[in-house]
């Protein structure tokens, strides 16, 4: 009894998947356009925190840096750095990591006596 209903469980879930997988990527696939960088997961405004942060310590553009940033964050910036600065902290990043978003926060004018360590520790 078991072995007859194996086989069509088995041909239905194949099918199943088969016409999902048709119908999400070829009959009605997701379409995003026109998305506001705002909306990114914290994750990922956390990558674009420290990516800035790396181009920043590598031509000092400070201009650069609020244009990369501001569409995501706003005007704003240095708080938000300067916060992902002390996340990094918290979370035991590398020195040369924290420092770097630490300068980046200096320079939008946001700074705070744990990340100043951080600045006189690494060139």
């Amino acid at each position: 009894m078991l072995r007859r209903l194996i086989l069509p469980i088995l041909i239905g879930l194949a099918l199943g998947v088969g016409i999902g997988l048709f119908a999400g990527w070829y009959a009605w696939p997701v379409n995003f356009t026109d998305a506001p960088p705002s909306i990114l997961a914290p994750g990922w405004k956390d990558e674009a925190i420290w990516m800035t942060a790396q181009a920043f310590a590598y031509d000092g553009d400070l201009e650069a840096s609020a244009g990369r940033l501001a569409p995501i964050f706003g005007n704003d910036l240095g708080p938000i750095i300067l916060d992902r600065a002390e996340r990094a902290i918290e979370a035991g990043y590398p020195p040369i990591e924290i420092a770097r978003i630490g300068r980046l926060a200096a320079a939008f004018g946001s700074r705070s006596i744990r990340v100043d360590a951080y600045l006189a520790q690494v060139p």
